[in-house]
């Protein structure tokens, strides 16, 4: 499984996202892009997905991407563990009463990573959802 709207990206950019090397200027250069092409109406012929939600949601989690790994450059031994996660659907006023999960049951997975144990070594640096890490 993988974020729900990765696969929605083309090729080129699902690679770009996955990329291990990726940059925070990479980024913020693909976020840019983003938008160049939507205020251009080109987005979709462009590979984007078809939501400005699902791409910042991407954004999101490729920067925790990017800061776990200089984390662990930087700071490894401070065992510092940086993750993204998704509570899910959940009864919000941005989810609305028909969401499939209580406000308890979404903070679960935030709640889970963190209070994992001081000596954990991961996970570090995923996409977290339903207290388990989502391939990429």
């Amino acid at each position: 499984m993988i974020h729900v709207d990765l696969p929605n990206c083309s090729p080129e950019l699902q690679q770009k996202f996955r990329s291990e090397t990726i940059t925070e200027e990479e980024l913020v250069g693909l976020m840019n892009k983003f938008m160049e092409d939507t205020k251009n109406k080109v987005q979709e012929k462009e590979g984007w997905p078809n939501s400005a939600y699902g791409v910042s949601k991407i954004g999101v989690t490729v920067l925790s991407r990017i800061h776990a790994r200089k984390l662990s450059e930087e700071r490894g031994g401070d065992k510092i563990l940086l993750n993204a996660c998704c509570p899910g659907w959940v009864r919000t006023d941005m989810g609305g009463p028909s969401a499939t999960k209580s406000p308890e049951e979404g903070a679960e997975t935030p709640v889970y990573l963190a209070l994992l144990p001081p000596d954990s070594e991961g996970p570090h640096g995923q996409f977290v959802r339903n207290k388990s890490v989502v391939q990429w």
